[in-house]
């Protein structure tokens, strides 16, 4: 096999009904260039593993499986992935996500290679229910492509589907030195889009290259949300220790935590906790009464609109 240009790093949990749909969505690019498939189980209780090795035994020339013997956790394991890769670029994607678009690779790496003060391109993507089927009709974003740096990404709240991005492998060694100290077991991709938007800038393609499965046995839909939204304080805190020196204010900015309070309260509430939410909000309404209020109202207004 070629020296891969692109990396494809994967990351599976109990992904068994999904992995094939992720597999044949990366083996179906359409590219002038090599890549490989790199791809990490973190020690999956189903057949997720099973599946793997037989793609593995059919592809053996794109798909390097490198799982772990004993389980390492969301964070690490999403990290592990990408320390292992050997290509120019990284493109990210779990293995309950798929890839709906067979140039999807082509059309970013074109961008990335003809624009060295990019560090990542990601694009739009579709959502569908855990069977694959979308959930709702496509609308293209209104304000088309869009060029995003770390203060846009601050101000903007810029969205950066994971299961789309690809980035310049180019500051391996420093991005994951400065991201361990932000190793946490709730949220990885979010520090990893600070750290990158540090070296260059995002690109975002008004295209939908991807789709994104409302998996309801995802980390995501599964993890303790009290216990992740008091982990934002740390996460927000240890991010602001990885900026350099000229974002000082937005460091400054994210090691005011006191919003944690906020999260805790609707956190509280979809656990059914419900001492704990009334504490929470009265935290709230002392420390930041101005973002509390705000978030009541738009709740209620989107409840009023359903």
């Amino acid at each position: 096999m070629k020296e891969p240009l692109v990396s494809i790093c994967c990351i599976t949990y109990n992904h068994e009904p999904y992995i094939k749909d992720a597999l044949e969505g990366f083996l179906s690019q359409k590219t002038t260039f090599p890549f490989e498939i790199v791809i990490s189980d973190d020690c999956s209780k189903d057949n997720t593993r099973a599946v793997i090795a037989e793609y593995k035994q059919k592809y053996p020339d794109f798909i390097r499986d490198i799982s772990p013997k004993q389980n390492l956790g969301l964070f690490e394991n999403f990290t592990f992935v990408q320390e292992q890769a050997l290509g120019k670029y990284i493109a990210l994607c779990e293995g309950d996500d798929f890839w709906i678009d067979p140039y999807k690779l082509q059309k970013q790496i074109d961008i990335l290679e003809n624009d060295y003060s990019l560090i990542a391109c990601c694009t739009d993507c579709i959502n569908v229910d855990k069977t694959g089927k979308p959930t709702e009709e496509y609308k293209a974003n209104e304000q088309g492509n869009k060029r995003y740096n770390l203060r846009d990404f601050f101000s903007e709240n810029a969205k950066y589907p994971t299961l789309t991005v690809v980035y310049r492998n180019s500051h391996k060694d420093e991005l994951f030195s400065r991201l361990r100290h932000v190793k946490n077991p709730f949220l990885a991709d979010w520090p990893l889009w600070i750290a990158l938007l540090t070296y260059g800038d995002m690109i975002f393609l008004n295209q939908a290259t991807a789709a994104y499965r409302n998996n309801p046995t995802s980390i995501t839909h599964t993890a303790n949300r009290v216990g992740r939204a008091k982990a934002s304080r740390k996460i927000c805190r240890n991010v602001a220790d990885i900026l350099p020196v000229e974002y000082a204010d937005i460091a400054a900015d994210l090691r005011k935590t006191n919003w944690v309070w906020i999260s805790l309260i609707f956190a509280y509430k979809a656990e059914k906790r419900y001492f704990g939410m009334l504490g929470s909000f009265i935290m709230a309404a002392i420390l930041c009464p101005k973002p509390l209020w705000k978030n009541i109202r738009e709740a209620l207004h989107k409840r009023k609109n359903k």
